[in-house]
């Protein structure tokens, strides 16, 4: 996919060649969107907030786990006293409570993943409206992602540029 977008920017950006020397130069850029996410401050709140509730989700799994061990272990270690048709209760009883901890695990990693998207989207968009902004401002014609090269000239990427306007620190995290 990447190729595909790296071969049609290259297509485009000779196509339009030409076309630019006459009217204006086309400017490319490129940022690093992660490191900009990394720098904001509310990035961090957001991924405390992500991080406190899947240490919920995990202890109410626990618990959870707990109860299915400790009847587990009830019956493998009673079993032998009871009349078949306990055994039978306990047998099913078993299976449900495994049932619910499986069905548990699912939905708790579904809504950990809903957590995630919920907290950072306003971010992603806040990002973006950087990238917007400084591209703008700086007359960038385009701006890709640093991922997509295997070598670009630091003169062109924006993502110390787009970290400022968004009030992000670039200091090393401690």
């Amino acid at each position: 996919m990447k190729k595909v977008l790296f071969i049609l920017v290259a297509m485009v950006t000779v196509g339009f060649g030409s076309v630019a020397t006459a009217q204006e130069a086309i400017k490319f850029g490129y940022v690093s969107s992660d490191s900009v996410m990394l720098a904001l401050p509310e990035y961090k709140t957001q991924m405390k907030i992500y991080e406190s509730y899947g240490k919920q989700l995990e202890a109410q799994m626990k618990g959870k786990q707990q109860e299915f061990q400790t009847k587990l272990q009830d019956f493998q270690q009673n079993n032998a006293n009871w009349i078949p048709e306990v055994i039978q209760d306990k047998q099913q009883e078993l299976q449900r409570l495994d049932t619910s901890l499986q069905e548990f695990a699912q939905t708790a990693q579904n809504n950990l993943a809903k957590k995630e998207q919920e907290l950072l989207f306003p971010l992603y968009e806040k990002v973006q409206t950087g990238i917007d902004d400084v591209a703008k401002e700086q007359g960038f014609t385009f701006v890709l992602q640093k991922q997509m090269f295997l070598y670009a000239n630091e003169k062109y990427d924006i993502t110390e540029l787009v970290i400022k306007k968004l009030g992000g620190s670039t200091a090393p995290a401690e």
